[in-house]
């Protein structure tokens, strides 16, 4: 379960502009428990807004051995600390899985 505190956490795009060629470790349930997944940040870039509103997406990849599912995930990034994160899976690839987190915050 995610801690519900992490839901009042706000990613920026000043924050999100520092996860890129970073790795975030994300919180995994498992039959064991939770475990840890690392992913790579791959790209972080901006969509065009309705104004008042500030929209980006954050790429990332992770192994082929630990497919995540659509859904919301804490992550945790080395220097941002946790965050709750809403991922979907965009592709499967020779080398893992491709993900994309998508925001829109009003400015």
């Amino acid at each position: 379960m995610l801690n519900p505190d992490l839901f009042s956490r706000q990613l920026t795009w000043l924050d999100a502009q520092r996860f890129v060629d970073r790795q975030v470790l994300a919180h995994v349930p498992s039959e064991s428990g939770f475990e840890q997944v690392c992913l790579e940040v791959l790209q972080v870039s901006e969509s065009p807004a309705a104004p008042g509103t500030h929209q980006f997406t954050i790429a990332f990849q992770g192994p082929l051995n630990a497919f995540l599912a659509q859904g919301t995930y804490q992550l945790r990034h080395p220097d941002l600390g946790e965050f709750a994160v809403f991922m979907t899976p965009t592709a499967k690839q020779a080398d893992g899985f491709a993900y994309e987190a998508c925001f829109s915050h009003v400015v």
